[in-house]
C-alpha cells in the first residue's frame, strides 16, 4: 500500500496544534453527536465528507506488516495533499479531549528514535539497511507503546483502518486511470506504427524501380571507384619511377659536368704539354742541325788531312 510521506516536524505541528476530524469520530463515545447542527444529513453525505476529510488528513504512522509500505522520512519534506472543497463537518467544541493525545505524541517520538537508530540513514522501508528486527525488538516492544496502544479504542482502530482502505482505493482509482491512459497511448502508438509500416511498404513499392537504378548506379559507381583506386595504384608506380628517372637524371647531369670540368682541365695539361714537346723538339731539332754542321766540318777536315796524307806518302814513295 502507498502511504504519502510526511516530515517529522509536519507530524508533530500538527498533533500538537488541533486534532483531525477522523480522530474526534473515531474517539468519542457517540460520534454521531458531533453532527448535531447537521442531524438532516444523509449517512451517503457523512460518508463523503468523512472520506474527504481522511483523504486530506495526515498520514498515519505506517505499519510494519506490508514490506510495500515506506517508512516515513523524518528528513525530507513532501507537499501535503490539497484540502477538499467539500463543507466540513461541524464538530462540538465542547467534547472533553480523549485519549488518543498521548498516542500522536507516541508516534512522533517513535519515528524521532527510528532515524536516531539508523544515523539518518535507511528511514524507508525499500532501504536494504532497514532495520526491521529492530523495529519490532527494540521499539514496539517498549513498555510505554503498549500502554499508549491500549488507549486507542477500537473505534479508533476500525477508523484507521478505514482511513488506509479509502486511501488505498483512491489509490488504486487513480492508478487505474492512469493505466487506461497508457493503455490508450499504447493502441494509438499501435496504430500510428502501423500506418507507417503500410506507408512504409507503399513507398517501397513505388519507388522500387528508383531503388534498383540506385543500386545499379551504385554498382557502377563502385566498379568506377576499383578502377580508380587501380589507376591510382598505378599513378603511384609512375610517381616512384619518375622520381628514380629524375634523382637517376640529376645524377648524371652531375656527372657529365664533373667529366666537362675534368675534361677542360685535360685539355688544359694536354695544351700545355704538346707547347713543352713542341719546344723540346725544337731544342731537339736545333741540336741535331748543329750536329749535323759539326759532323759536316769533321768530315770535311778529316777529309782533308787524309788527303794530306797521301799526298805525304805519295810524295815520299817517288824516288
Amino acid at each position: 500500500m502507498l502511504v504519502k510521506e510526511v516530515s517529522g516536524k509536519e507530524l508533530h505541528e500538527f498533533h500538537g496544534q488541533s486534532k483531525t476530524v477522523v480522530d474526534f469520530i473515531s474517539n468519542s463515545p457517540q460520534p454521531q453527536e458531533a453532527l448535531s447542527n447537521n442531524s438532516a444529513v444523509t449517512p451517503l453525505i457523512k460518508c463523503k465528507r468523512v472520506a474527504d476529510l481522511i483523504s486530506n488528513s495526515p498520514q498515519e504512522a505506517p505499519s510494519n506488516n506490508s514490506p510495500a509500505t515506506p517508512l516515513i522520512n523524518a528528513e525530507v519534506k513532501r507537499t501535503r495533499l490539497e484540502i477538499s472543497n467539500s463543507p466540513p463537518v461541524l464538530i462540538s467544541r465542547s467534547s472533553p479531549p480523549n485519549s488518543s493525545e498521548g498516542v500522536d505524541e507516541m508516534w512522533t517520538s517513535f519515528f524521532t528514535e527510528i532515524k536516531s537508530i539508523v544515523d539518518g540513514n535507511a528511514t524507508s522501508v525499500y532501504d536494504n539497511n532497514f532495520p526491521f528486527g529492530d523495529l519490532i525488538d527494540k521499539q514496539f516492544s517498549k513498555e510505554k507503546f503498549f500502554e499508549k496502544v491500549k488507549e486507542m479504542e477500537l473505534e479508533r482502530v476500525l477508523q484507521t483502518s478505514l482511513t488506509n482502505s479509502v486511501r488505498t482505493t483512491f489509490h488504486l482509482c487513480v492508478m487505474g486511470q492512469k493505466l487506461g491512459d497508457k493503455v490508450k497511448e499504447n493502441k494509438a502508438y499501435v496504430r500510428e506504427i502501423a500506418e507507417l509500416k503500410n506507408m512504409l511498404t507503399e513507398n517501397e513499392k513505388n519507388y522500387v524501380g528508383e531503388i534498383t537504378e540506385l543500386k545499379n548506379k551504385l554498382s557502377e559507381f563502385e566498379k568506377n571507384m576499383a578502377e580508380m583506386t587501380s589507376l591510382k595504384d598505378e599513378l603511384n608506380k609512375l610517381k616512384k619511377t619518375f622520381e628514380y628517372s629524375s634523382l637517376e637524371k640529376n645524377r648524371m647531369i652531375a656527372r657529365e659536368k664533373d667529366l666537362m670540368d675534368e675534361n677542360s682541365k685535360n685539355k688544359v695539361k694536354l695544351l700545355v704539354n704538346e707547347h713543352a714537346h713542341k719546344v723540346f723538339i725544337n731544342k731537339l731539332k736545333a741540336e741535331i742541325e748543329e750536329l749535323k754542321r759539326k759532323i759536316s766540318l769533321q768530315y770535311k777536315a778529316g777529309y782533308e788531312k787524309a788527303v794530306r796524307q797521301v799526298v805525304y806518302f805519295a810524295s815520299g814513295l817517288k824516288p
